[in-house]
């Protein structure tokens, strides 16, 4: 890999709104950092496809049917802790983002600022992953 190109990470997008799946689809797309690799509607579809995939990262809604992001997150910080798990919301309340870090989420992010904050959050998860450090083929 050419010094200061930044490896890919695979993605999951867990969200119960099509049309926002879809924009954010189209935003990754211009990312050349990230490859979205599964998406999903519900918390009961980011622990299921979290467990097939074993991606990177996942950007999950909080507020959804059945098993909900916070639920999902909790669930997936214990169970695989190297995925990083990022919450966004539409609604903003205090309570939302007090819960999303008690649920092991590496970082909450209203809906409205993701386009603005993913980029920096990609960097920041990058950082303290490792991620962007030389492979050791060879050790």
């Amino acid at each position: 890999m050419p010094p200061g190109e930044k490896r890919i990470r695979t993605l999951v997008i867990i969200d119960d709104s099509a049309d926002f799946v879809r924009d954010l689809c189209a935003f990754l797309d211009v990312l050349s950092n990230v490859d979205v690799i599964a998406k999903g509607r519900s918390g009961r579809d980011a622990i299921a496809l979290v467990h097939e995939w074993v991606p990177d990262l996942v950007l999950m809604d909080v507020r959804m049917s059945e098993v909900t992001g916070l639920e999902a997150a909790s669930q997936l910080s214990r169970e695989l802790p190297g995925v990083v798990v990022i919450l966004m919301s539409a609604f903003e309340d205090e309570g939302i983002e007090k819960a999303s870090q008690e649920s092991g989420a590496f970082a909450f992010v209203m809906k409205e600022r993701l386009t603005q904050e993913l980029p920096r959050l990609l960097e920041l998860a990058a950082s303290q992953k490792g991620w962007n450090r030389p492979a050791k083929n060879c050790a």
